[in-house]
């Protein structure tokens, strides 16, 4: 599975390493389900297959098919993630969750015909693997080696239902990603195909929350229910955000920063002091962000109100508006004036981002928020209904 993820939402866990360029991690969800598929495998499939061994065994063996599993999710989202990057979209990072794997693309293809090449480069690498793994399966059993027979052929059919699971025509499942490649090929339009696969997608996640409910609730009560009911959600997510990504893509093309900022912002001087910055401004003009400039119109940085509470204030006096965001100042917080709109949406959907410095040769020259691109979305979407 992939999915589009905004710059500066970064997503926790465990760093295990780095391969082409893209960094590997292990979401804390995904300690979770490797233990429950550890055991599972360890104290009921094992057992069943392998008769009359000693427990020691079935847990090598659990460990050993967990790992080779997990590790085959990773290889399918390092095949989504190869067929980006040849086709120009970065992948800064895979990471492994309890529902699987989501390599995060840095933004959506910019062709139906990219898309359905990213599409089925995770479907492709698991159905080799699926072929290579019974291939040797057949070969371990061929040589009397049962445990590694059985370990290799539960490999091929895990693969195997891999593929079968995300080629459900359903955004942002692969197949639902390919479905919308070739709509949009078809008719030329992402929304549209977005639309469509985003809305199979929203009623598949509800067929798995209801069969997760039914075996929470029906006897005899099953506790994977609980894993559709989060597998669900979180597709039912992902379909809807897909979807609206596209809206907004849409309604953004061909819009430049200039076309939404708010010129001439009010602006705090450098040299102003703390105490006379909180006075004249953050207390009159009840907003939370300023811009700091030199007398000369030269951007200075965004001074915040929580800047504020880290610096004692019997300081206040001695320390200049300048001094504050010379410290704090990155270039996160500014974009030029003929940027485009969708570059400055991904900037500030940073949870920590809510406005940007609209930046022309060095001068300040506007603010444009996330409220002011969200509110151009909104109008032009309610004039097309």
């Amino acid at each position: 599975m992939s999915q589009e993820k905004a710059p500066g939402r970064r997503r926790g866990g465990l760093f295990i390493g780095r391969w082409f360029g893209i960094a590997f991690y292990l979401d804390a969800s995904w300690f979770l389900i490797a233990a429950i598929v550890t055991y599972e495998l360890a104290n009921e499939l094992f057992p069943a297959e392998l008769p009359g061994r000693s427990p020691a065994v079935y847990i090598a063996l659990g460990v050993i098919a967990a790992f080779l599993f997990f590790s085959s999710i990773l290889l399918h989202e390092l095949g989504h993630s190869l067929v980006s990057q040849r086709c120009g979209i970065p992948v800064p990072r895979i990471t492994l969750l309890f529902i699987g794997g989501l390599a995060e693309i840095s933004r959506e293809p910019d062709d139906a015909k990219s898309e359905l090449k990213i599409a089925l480069g995770g479907p492709a690498v698991s159905v080799i693997l699926s072929v290579l793994s019974q291939l040797l399966s057949w070969g371990f059993a061929a040589l009397g080696w049962q445990p590694a027979a059985v370990v290799c052929g539960l490999l091929a059919m895990t693969n195997l239902s891999l593929v079968v699971f995300n080629m459900i025509p359903g955004y942002p499942l692969d197949g639902g990603r390919v479905l919308r490649a070739l709509i949009w090929a078809k008719t030329g339009r992402l929304r549209r195909a977005t639309y469509i696969s985003s809305r199979i997608g929203i009623g598949f996640s509800w067929l798995l929350i209801f069969a997760g409910a039914w075996m929470l609730l029906v006897p005899p009560q099953n506790w994977r229910g609980v894993i559709y009911l989060l597998i669900g959600f979180f597709l039912k997510s992902a379909a809807e955000a897909g979807y609206a990504n596209a809206i907004q893509r849409e309604m953004l093309a061909g819009v430049r920063v200039r076309d939404l900022m708010t010129a001439n912002p009010a602006v705090i001087p450098d040299t102003l002091p703390l105490n006379l910055a909180v006075e004249d401004f953050f207390l009159t003009g009840h907003y939370v962000v300023y811009p700091v400039c030199a007398a000369d119109g030269d951007f200075r940085g965004l001074l915040r109100l929580d800047f504020l509470k880290e610096i004692p204030r019997e300081k206040w006096p001695y320390v200049s508006a300048g001094d504050v965001v010379a410290e704090k100042s990155s270039d996160a917080l500014r974009i030029g004036v003929n940027e485009s709109a969708a570059r400055a949406m991904r900037l500030l959907l940073a949870p920590e981002l809510t406005r940007l410095a609209v930046i022309e040769d060095g001068k300040l020259v506007g603010i444009v928020t996330r409220h002011d691109i969200l509110h151009f979305i909104e109008i032009h979407t309610e004039l097309e209904d």
